[in-house]
C-alpha cells in the first residue's frame, strides 16, 4: 500500500500543532514569565529552530495558545448549547460550561492574566493582544446575533458591547475563582447571563417567550 506523503504545508501545520501542545504543557507548569522557548522545543522533541520557524518569539507562542484555546472553548460550548432552547436554558448551560472549562484549565486563566499584565506594560504587544481580543469579542457577538434571530425581541444594545460585558463578567468570575474557588458557585455565571437575556427579552429569565 502506497504511503501518502504530506505536503510541505501539512508538515508545517503538524509541527505547529505539536509545538502548541508542548507550549500548553510548559506554560501550565511554569507560567508565562518562567517558561522559555528552549523548554517548549524540548517538550515537543524538536529543535529551537523549529520553534523560530513557526513563531517569532515567546509572545507569539502565547498569542497562538490563547487563540487556539479560545476557539476550542467556543466550539465546545456551541456544540452543547441548544440554540433552539429557551434563553434561560442557553444561559445556564453555556455559563456552567464556561466555568467548568475555566476550572479544568486553571493554568490558562493564570496565563491569560499574566500576559494581560505583561502586555499592558509593553505597548507593542498590548496592541496585538487588543486586536486579537476584538476578534474574540466579534465572534461572541456573532453568536449572540444568531441566537436573537427569530425571537420576538432584539438585542438591547449593539452585540459587540453586550459581548464585551459578558466577557468581562466571565473573566471577573474566573479571577474570583482563582482567589477563592469555594466562593464562586458554578451556576453563578449562568444566572447572571440569564438576567441579561431577560432584560433583552423584556421579561423573565425564561426569555419572555410565553
Amino acid at each position: 500500500m502506497a504511503t501518502t506523503r504530506l505536503t510541505r504545508e501539512e508538515k508545517k501545520a503538524k509541527t505547529r500543532e505539536r509545538l502548541l501542545e508542548a507550549a500548553r504543557a510548559v506554560f501550565a507548569r511554569r507560567g508565562f514569565a518562567a517558561a522559555s522557548l528552549d523548554e517548549v522545543a524540548e517538550e515537543a522533541g524538536l529543535t529551537k529552530g523549529a520553534v523560530y520557524s513557526n513563531f517569532a518569539n515567546k509572545e507569539d507562542v502565547v498569542l497562538a495558545v490563547l487563540d487556539d484555546s479560545f476557539d476550542r472553548r467556543m466550539d465546545e460550548v456551541l456544540s452543547r448549547v441548544d440554540m433552539d432552547g429557551t434563553l434561560e436554558e442557553q444561559a445556564h448551560v453555556g455559563g456552567a460550561l464556561f466555568m467548568a472549562i475555566s476550572e479544568e484549565e486553571r493554568w490558562l486563566d493564570l496565563l491569560s492574566f499574566d500576559f494581560v499584565t505583561y502586555a499592558a506594560r509593553n505597548p507593542e504587544f498590548g496592541a496585538r493582544l487588543a486586536a486579537r481580543h476584538r476578534e474574540s469579542l466579534a465572534a461572541i457577538a456573532d453568536v449572540m446575533i444568531e441566537g436573537a434571530e427569530g425571537r420576538e425581541w432584539g438585542l438591547p444594545m449593539p452585540a459587540e458591547k453586550l459581548a464585551l460585558v459578558m466577557y468581562a463578567i466571565g473573566s471577573g468570575l474566573s479571577m474570583e475563582k482563582l482567589i477563592d474557588p469555594e466562593g464562586v458557585p458554578d451556576e453563578l455565571f449562568g444566572d447572571v447571563i440569564a438576567l441579561l437575556w431577560a432584560g433583552a427579552a423584556g421579561g423573565s429569565p425564561g426569555g419572555g417567550e410565553s
